[in-house]
């Protein structure tokens, strides 16, 4: 079935050398390979509502898009999560969010009468998914269903976090597929992804090869959020207070534990863009304990007491921390502590991205980043903040470049 050209827009691209390429805005490919044609009026009875991160929105091959023009009753919505959290959202009654939480069914165990009116479909990456669930309370009310796919997905254009992993047209095919197995299209709608996918692969600078992901870059499990410009990254290190403990008591496996189940704020808080090393660009911040500090624990920071001369209160590092950050800002952090600091001090956390869930070092050959580097001759960051946490702000910026390279080599 031909599709309606009026739907269908054109922009130019700047290429080298003053050239030009016109791109589709129906499917967001150049216009010699638009697929438009290609895609089916499908009509579905079930309402898809689809919440779309704004980092997806201009990502050439996102497929919401093709959803959105396929599906006779579909409604595509893109914003930042903060304004999705405080705007109404056109969520019917009798909805169903499509998302595998820990009390998700499964649609193919739902009888008839227990089958969403309105599905909802998050669209980004697993990560964007989360953000959106976390911080739309309206998402939160709602029923939660999950698909059970048995074999891998066909996105084989962007890296996913595991072999089953579907893109949003997939996920929203196999749903309708459950949910009304009685309505047409929904194949042909799986072809026209293909064709996208097959077209892509094909092209003669794509360096997908036959499909299959290259081990070294598959096995890093890189979110593609790092492998882009880096200029909205902001990486960041924070030091933990350990709680009820004596000035002498010293240091101690105890207070690690305690340390590590510490509901309060941080005490040292250093964060850096990585866009330039320009003064505007860095940030770093004492904060006052709500305990003394202990020498011992001074040391295991590498900081001493004449550092916290200029220490500022929670609600001073809180609003400091606010003004550093840029609207698109994606914090880049260690591990979930560091974020847990951040909400135990009430400041802000932007979209983030956890460097200790990416398997850098497949073969577990490193205990520290330093000699990973080193191995690799890969220059490392020159650490621009005292103590430790200098060092590991520059080891988490260096390994963002590192991987990165990878990707690009």
């Amino acid at each position: 079935m031909s599709r309606k050209r009026t739907k269908i827009q054109k922009r130019d691209r700047k290429l080298e050398d003053g050239v030009y390429r016109e791109r589709c805005y129906g499917c967001y490919r150049p216009i010699e390979i638009c697929f438009c044609d290609s895609i089916p009026r499908v009509k579905n009875q079930t309402d898809i509502l689809i919440l779309q991160h704004q980092r997806e929105r201009s990502h050439p091959f996102n497929t919401a898009r093709i959803v959105s023009q396929s599906l006779d009753r579909c409604r595509l919505i893109f914003d930042r999560n903060e304004r999705f959290a405080d705007s109404p959202l056109p969520i019917s009654p009798g909805a169903g969010l499509l998302y595998p939480g820990k009390d998700s069914q499964l649609l193919t165990e739902l009888r008839p009468d227990q089958r969403p009116e309105q599905l909802v479909i998050l669209d980004g990456t697993w990560h964007h998914a989360k953000t959106l669930f976390r911080d739309i309370p309206q998402l939160q009310k709602l029923p939660q269903y999950k698909l059970a796919p048995s074999t891998p997905g066909q996105y084989r254009i962007r890296l996913e976090p595991t072999d089953t992993s579907l893109s949003t047209l997939e996920a929203t095919v196999q749903a309708l597929q459950q949910l009304e197995p009685e309505t047409q299209g929904t194949d042909a709608l799986l072809g026209a992804f293909n064709k996208m996918v097959e077209q892509q692969l094909s092209h003669p600078n794509a360096s997908y090869g036959d499909g299959t992901p290259k081990p070294k870059k598959a096995n890093l499990n890189v979110p593609t959020s790092l492998l882009g410009d880096l200029s909205n990254i902001v990486v960041a290190y924070g030091e933990a207070t350990p709680v009820e403990y004596r000035r002498d008591e010293g240091w101690s496996s105890l207070n690690q534990k305690k340390k590590l189940a510490s509901t309060l704020p941080p005490v040292y808080w250093v964060a850096r863009r990585l866009s330039t090393n320009g003064d505007g660009d860095t940030f770093v911040q004492t904060i006052e304990s709500q305990f003394p500090i202990a020498q011992k624990f001074l040391g295991h920071m590498e900081l001493a007491e004449s550092d916290f001369a200029d220490a500022v209160s929670v609600e001073t590092f809180r609003e400091n921390w606010n003004s550093f950050l840029q609207e698109d800002d994606l914090l880049v952090v260690h591990n979930e502590g560091t974020i847990r600091l951040l909400e135990q001090a009430g400041a802000r956390i932007p979209d983030h991205e956890i460097l200790k869930s990416i398997n850098h070092d497949p073969k577990k050959e490193f205990s520290q980043l330093g000699d990973f580097f080193a191995a690799r001759k890969f220059p490392v960051d020159e650490s621009m903040h005292r103590g430790r946490a200098g060092t590991r702000l520059a080891h988490a910026a260096t390994l963002v470049r590192y991987l990165k390279s990878v990707f690009q080599s």
